[in-house]
Parts: C-alpha cells; sequence; structure tokens
C-alpha cells in the first residue's frame, strides 16, 4: 500500500510523518534505490525522502525538482519491493500524479486540511517567510485537488486542527501499515 499525504503548508504533514515513524519498531537505513530519490527504509516500509534528527523540513522538499519527472518511473519500479511506502509533502501532489497512483496502485491519497486562522498562527509560530501569494498557490492547488471529479470519492480529507485529529490520523496510517 502506498500512503500519499499533502495539504497547504503547516497542515501538519512533516509533523504527522515524524511522529508516524518515530513508532516504527526498525531503525532507518537511508538510502537512494534511483537517482534523485534519498529514501529511508524502515524493515518492509519505504520512506520517499528523509528526517534527520533536528531538521525541521524532509522528506521530499529535500528533493530535487528533478525528480519530479521521474516519479511514476519511481513508483512502478521501486515500490514493489516494499509492503508499503510513505509519501509525504507537496513535491509530488499533483493531480495527474495523483490520478494515475490511484488507478495504477494500490493506495490511499490523504489530504491534511486546517482553518485558515490555524493555518496563520502555525506559519507566525515557525517564522516562516512564505509569500501571501506563494501560499494562496498552494492553497489553489490542494483546492484544485480536491475539486478534481476524477479523484472526489477516492481522497481521504482530514481535519487537522490539533494534536488529538493528528494522532488519530497517525493512529490510522501506524494501524494500516503494522498489522
Amino acid at each position: 500500500m502506498i500512503f500519499l499525504i499533502g495539504g497547504i503548508p503547516c497542515s501538519g504533514k512533516s509533523t504527522l510523518m515524524r511522529n508516524l515513524l518515530s513508532r516504527l519498531p526498525e531503525e532507518p537505513n537511508l538510502i537512494e534505490p534511483k537517482k534523485l530519490f534519498k529514501c529511508q527504509e524502515h524493515g518492509d516500509i519505504l520512506v520517499v525522502g528523509q528526517y534527520p534528527e533536528g531538521e525541521t523540513f524532509g522528506g521530499t522538499d529535500k528533493l530535487s525538482h528533478g525528480s519530479i519527472p521521474h516519479f511514476r518511473e519511481f513508483i512502478d519500479e521501486v515500490t514493489p519491493r516494499y509492503k508499503h511506502t510513505l509519501i509525504e509533502g507537496d513535491r509530488y501532489f499533483r493531480n495527474e500524479d495523483i490520478e494515475w497512483l490511484l488507478d495504477n496502485h494500490e493506495a490511499k491519497v490523504i489530504i491534511l486540511t486546517v482553518h485558515i486562522d490555524i493555518e496563520h498562527d502555525r506559519h507566525n509560530l515557525r517564522g516562516d517567510t512564505q509569500s501571501e501569494v506563494w501560499l494562496q498557490g498552494r492553497r489553489t492547488q490542494i483546492d484544485n485537488i480536491r475539486k478534481n471529479f476524477n479523484l472526489m470519492d477516492r481522497l481521504i480529507i482530514h481535519d487537522n486542527y490539533d494534536i488529538q485529529q493528528s494522532m488519530k490520523m497517525e493512529d490510522y496510517i501506524y494501524g494500516q501499515i503494522i498489522r
């Protein structure tokens, strides 16, 4: 099963992933199974991107934009070697790749949502310097994915306003990958 997790900036994607990874029984093994795709494996679970201790951002945010055209090839070639694959972030969270992933693989696509006031509070707490224009572009991108008729009934939309909601999604994914 492939889990693709997306959402606007400050929706809690990286926090969710880090919390989930901390629960996995196996220590991470840092690998690059295909050029441009630095990953970490935890036994039979592949995590796209790496999450070094002490770094706020990791995962696919650190991967080259040059990897985007090779995403489908990577999924077809590398992920069958693993029982589960976890992917979080903006890099591959595009309409055309989501449709392709759901049409061709056993996958779940999760969109984390937050109220605009909480989003602003989280940006302020992080001291982000992203412009409002850039942030609006990300909001529009996620909104367009949610409104895509080919995806509407195939997405898991999850409010991620607080720690309890984040833990609920963490427990859901953990329950799917640790059986």
